[in-house]
């Protein structure tokens, strides 16, 4: 599995470059701080950081982030980037199904688009949870099936067998909901303009989100829940 994911950390930050990375980005960072609340000082682990996307953002908000993934690769990418900004970040070849950290070690535990690729989403949790302090989030994001992003990622994977959203397994966000452990479980689902939208257009595509969020849609392209242990 981890090949798959060295292969692309060359080329993997260039979409969030593009009209579209930059939207899809904003949109999914409101959600996920939305329940994430970071602050600075708040020790937060990045399960699945790959090229340090989220791992970068928070440090630079000031808080004391450590980064794990599977990729040696995109670590390195995670790694000269953090470098380069002058961030003090920990990154670590770790796998979410065997956390190399004691319990409790963490005030706040964050993955966003890794997990659908774990052999068993359950256990991944679970280790996420035990590392996680008492009182503590755990703030999950992932592709939402059903949704025309889920849709994409399907037609590519049946043209291309190599295609690595075939190692993937999606989720409704009611099925994300229902297997989220800890207590005060909540959930929404944002990321609702098309992938095929002219994301030049941004002040549109924005406002496409916030009426589909506003009706109460759940078949958005990105879910995302929080957890409190």
């Amino acid at each position: 599995m981890s090949q798959l994911f060295d292969d692309m950390a060359g080329s993997y930050d260039s979409w969030y470059e593009t009209p579209s990375g930059r939207v899809v980005d904003r949109i999914e960072k409101e959600a996920i701080y939305a329940y994430l609340e970071p602050r600075a000082g708040m020790k937060i682990l990045d399960v699945g950081c790959g090229t340090g996307l989220y791992a970068l953002d928070l440090a630079a908000k000031g808080l004391d982030v450590t980064g794990v993934d599977i990729s040696r690769p995109m670590l390195e990418q995670a790694g000269a980037k953090a470098k380069h900004a002058g961030l003090d970040v920990h990154f670590l070849e770790a796998d979410a199904l065997q956390l190399p950290f004691k319990d409790q070690s963490f005030d706040a535990v964050l993955s966003v688009t890794a997990l659908e690729f774990a052999p068993d989403l359950s256990t991944a949790l679970s280790e996420a949870l035990r590392v996680l302090k008492t009182g503590g989030r755990l703030v999950l994001g992932l592709i939402g099936r059903g949704s025309d992003w889920w849709r994409l990622y399907d037609e590519k994977s049946r043209r291309e067998p190599d295609n690595i959203f075939n190692r993937a397994r999606f989720y409704t966000l009611e099925e994300l909901l229902a297997i989220m452990p800890g207590r005060t479980v909540r959930g929404k689902a944002v990321l609702f303009v098309p992938p095929d939208f002219d994301y030049s257009r941004e002040e549109q595509a924005l406002a496409i989100e916030a009426e589909a969020v506003k009706s109460g849609r759940t078949d958005g392209g990105f879910i995302c829940a929080v957890a409190v242990k």
